[in-house]
């Protein structure tokens, strides 16, 4: 059953160009990150990959070059940490650096598949299929996880990414080995638990509309 909205021609026609507006936005970035998916995976089998390790330790060398790290560095880059253009990276740890960036993607993916059915929804006027709400449910209870799971993967690909590295403990490196606990925080990245949080709260609240719309079909 349709939900009749009281509002002026002028607003909604606004509302419609505005929310197919988003839909095309989000199918656009959803291209985009499907494109980055397959260039990660494209990476991984071609035995590169890149790495973001903490800058632990302070170097006494020019730390410009990929020689201090050893013959594995093809590339060094210099930020908020140490991103790192690695190759024949032992096969866990590049296993698990993949399916890292694989989830992260998938988050994009996720967020912009629930954008696309709410907008294609509103959109015809049935904001409050059950469908939807247990499909937002699902996406975002899938978001949380993988806010919890990616972390872990990092951890564990960075911890071994540091042990097969030349020279790290050596004072020309610009990297220390730190544990596997600090190398799960450094990780630690809240915005897919949020996003995740954020469309539980939504799949509630179009719950209780739907219910809500149940309820009052009779007195209508």
């Amino acid at each position: 059953m349709k939900t009749a909205f009281s509002i002026r021609p002028s607003v909604k026609v606004a509302s419609k160009v505005g929310l197919w507006l988003l839909l095309v936005a989000a199918c656009g970035v959803a291209v985009a990150a499907i494109l980055r998916l397959v260039s990660t995976v494209g990476y991984a089998f071609s035995g590169v990959t890149i790495v973001a390790l903490p800058g632990l330790g302070f170097s006494g060398a020019d730390p410009s070059g990929p020689s201090v790290l050893g013959p594995k560095v093809q590339q060094v880059r210099h930020g908020g940490n140490i991103d790192l253009v690695l190759h024949d990276l032992p096969g866990d740890a590049l296993v698990l650096n993949t399916a890292a960036s694989v989830l992260g993607q998938l988050t994009t993916l996720l967020v912009c598949a629930a954008v696309i059915m709410l907008c294609w929804r509103l959109l015809r006027g049935v904001p409050f299929a059950p469908t939807l709400t247990r499909s937002i449910s699902i996406m975002g209870g899938v978001l949380v996880l993988i806010g919890v799971v990616v972390p872990v993967l990092q951890g564990f690909s960075k911890l071994l990414t540091v042990n097969s590295l030349d020279n790290v403990l050596t004072v020309e490196s610009p990297i220390g080995k730190g544990n596997l606990d600090y190398y799960i925080v450094f990780s630690v990245d809240l915005l897919p638990v949020v996003l995740g949080v954020a469309l539980l709260l939504l799949a509630a609240v179009f719950a209780k509309g739907a219910q809500l719309q149940r309820d009052t079909e009779g007195l209508v």
